[in-house]
């Protein structure tokens, strides 16, 4: 053969092997602008979730549920549904088709919350959380100043009597258990808002008439909204259920399950009867072999509120340390820091006990906040005395586990870090809560707590059988086998609630289960789906498997689906 006919043939397939590249990376730059179209449409109708992320574009802005806004998004939604499609047999590579499902699992879910579910039309709650997240987020971020803030929160609280007038137009036969959670909900969401127009007019006096004028025009909307909803006609007691057909799209489409919701509710009654045997076991055990009642510790003569207060933010670091001691995983040196503080005073309304407010992934000023009960300034020596004790024993590492170290803090700040902005979109709760729970059995068995703790582990397993309950508790109130009522006494039963207190507790989770279905079976379904790729990971890896890596590997993949998450790192659980 010719030689020149060989280099001509040499080139023509580097130029094919070029074209070839150039239309992948064509493609990939496509989807990547549409992503990024579709997170800005997101943010923009849902301004109060982009401050949350760390976007704060929309600051000054409340979410627009006028008929006009929702019928636009929706056509917005749909239209974007027909361009992912174009896309759907792309060759992305791992990453790129996992981001793909991601962002058009984003707008399935908004279409079908808007679309379908209707939640603003049935929800009156909807409009009370955004009133108050509203401002919640805007205060708790550290992206600037208050100085700069203020414009933002004056202007949230502005839209807020258009947000309510909005509500009264959209309503239809909104549940009664809704009608009851907003009504609660309106009266701490009035102190709210009167704490943070008292704390604002202290720290800006020069503006002070003007923060009072919008503060007590929002606060009068709540009220008007308040005393509209006594007279509302009210629909059946079960129509908050968001129905099976619903359910099985939620499992599929958002979590990337391949369960239905009748299979879901046998996992759940499975792990409900493992987990309370094995807690049955355990606190008869306990109660046989350990003396429950105060420590016998020896109680300084100077301990100080101030003492009290350091140990929670040492207890913190400690933790942190035994990660990296121990090579459970790896903590990134630029991870931001935990700050532990006592919750502040206009913030006590909202936030009645432990809370950990992360960072939004998209903020430029990444501090983690983990919110305490405030100490009281004149405790007795009695009060000292236990308090010590608590101490003594490191009473708080569970707390940090769970929300800080390795749970919440570290999980959202390495998902954070993920540089691309879809990954650091995505806030799914069967990863973060997933991986929480996961963490509380992990940490133990790596001895944070010493060879044996009865009570951290008796308190372990009840959390667990708890989680698992709810599994139950989501699935049959959104299918229908529930009514509020029912759900209450069947979960304060099952989970041994005596006190007063305890049925209360459970009364007013039943009612955030009714309002938010699916994300109550995420915390133990996700401690389950992380644990199947623990074990997918031992057997594929044998002899050369490290428990550190998997770690590193899992967070990294950010608050994704732990199904998709398999796929990244090649696992088949």
């Amino acid at each position: 053969m010719d030689r020149k006919y060989l280099i001509f043939i040499a080139l023509a397939v580097l130029v094919l092997i070029a074209g070839s590249g150039s239309d992948a990376a064509t493609t990939q730059d496509k989807v990547d602008g549409l992503s990024q179209e579709i997170l800005e449409s997101l943010e923009s109708f849902y301004p109060v979730m982009a401050t949350e992320r760390g976007n704060h574009a929309f600051d000054h802005r409340l979410a627009d549920y006028s008929s006009k806004s929702v019928s636009n998004m929706t056509k917005k939604l749909s239209g974007f549904i027909k361009d992912l499609h174009k896309y759907r047999d792309a060759d992305l590579g791992t990453d790129g088709s996992i981001n793909y499902r991601l962002i058009r699992s984003n707008v399935e879910i908004a279409l079908m919350d808007l679309k379908h579910v209707k939640w603003y039309t049935k929800s009156p709650q909807l409009y009370v959380d955004e009133a108050v997240n509203g401002l919640y987020f805007l205060m708790l971020s550290q992206h600037a100043p208050m100085s700069e803030k203020l414009y933002s929160v004056i202007a949230r609280m502005k839209a807020v009597p258009d947000l309510f007038a909005t509500a009264r137009k959209n309503l239809r036969k909104p549940p009664p258990v809704y009608v009851d959670l907003a009504q609660e909900s309106l009266e701490s969401a009035q102190q709210f808002y009167k704490e943070v127009s008292g704390s604002l007019m202290r720290e800006f006096p020069e503006r002070a008439d003007e923060i009072s004028g919008v503060a007590t025009r929002a606060r009068e909307a709540m009220n008007d909204f308040a005393v509209y909803l006594t007279g509302i006609e009210q629909g059946e007691p079960t129509s908050f259920a968001l129905g099976k057909d619903n359910f099985d799209y939620l499992l599929q489409h958002h979590y990337f399950l391949t369960i239905d919701c009748d299979s879901l509710l046998t996992i759940g009654e499975s792990l409900l009867a493992e987990t309370r045997a094995a807690y049955m076991d355990y606190r008869d055990y306990v109660e046989a072999n350990y003396q429950n009642g105060r420590d016998s510790v020896f109680v300084p003569a100077v301990f100080t509120r101030d003492d009290i207060l350091n140990y929670y933010q040492w207890e913190t670091d400690q933790v942190k340390l035994f990660l990296t001691l121990n090579d459970i995983l790896t903590v990134p040196e630029d991870i931001a820091p935990l700050k532990v503080v006592e919750t502040p005073p206009f913030l006590r309304s909202m936030v009645g006990g432990i809370a950990y407010q992360p960072a939004g992934p998209f903020d430029s000023n990444q501090v983690g906040l983990f919110y305490l009960r405030p100490v009281p300034e004149d405790l007795d020596r009695r009060q000292l005395e236990a308090r010590y004790r608590y101490v003594h024993r490191r009473g708080f590492k569970g707390s940090v586990v769970h929300e800080g170290f390795p749970g919440h803090h570290l999980q959202m700040q390495i998902a954070g870090m993920n540089p691309n902005p879809v990954r650091k979109w995505q806030h799914n709760a069967m990863m973060v809560e997933g991986w929480a729970l996961y963490c509380e059995e992990m940490m133990y068995r790596a001895g944070l707590f010493g060879e044996e703790d009865p009570v951290q582990w008796l308190a372990i397993l009840g959390g667990q059988m708890y989680r698992a309950a709810r599994i139950v508790a989501d699935v049959k109130l959104h299918t229908g086998q529930f009514t509020y009522e029912e759900c209450v006494d069947w979960m304060t039963e099952t989970l041994f609630a005596e006190t007063e207190a305890d049925k209360n507790y459970h009364r007013t989770m039943v009612r955030k289960y009714t309002l938010t279905p699916g994300n109550w079976m995420a915390y133990l379904m996700g401690k389950r789906e992380i644990e199947h790729l623990y074990d997918a990971a031992v057997e594929r890896d044998g002899a050369e498997f490290v428990e550190q890596d998997f770690y590193d590997a899992l967070l990294e993949q950010g608050s994704i689906p732990p199904t998709l998450i398999g796929e990244a790192l090649g696992l088949q659980p």
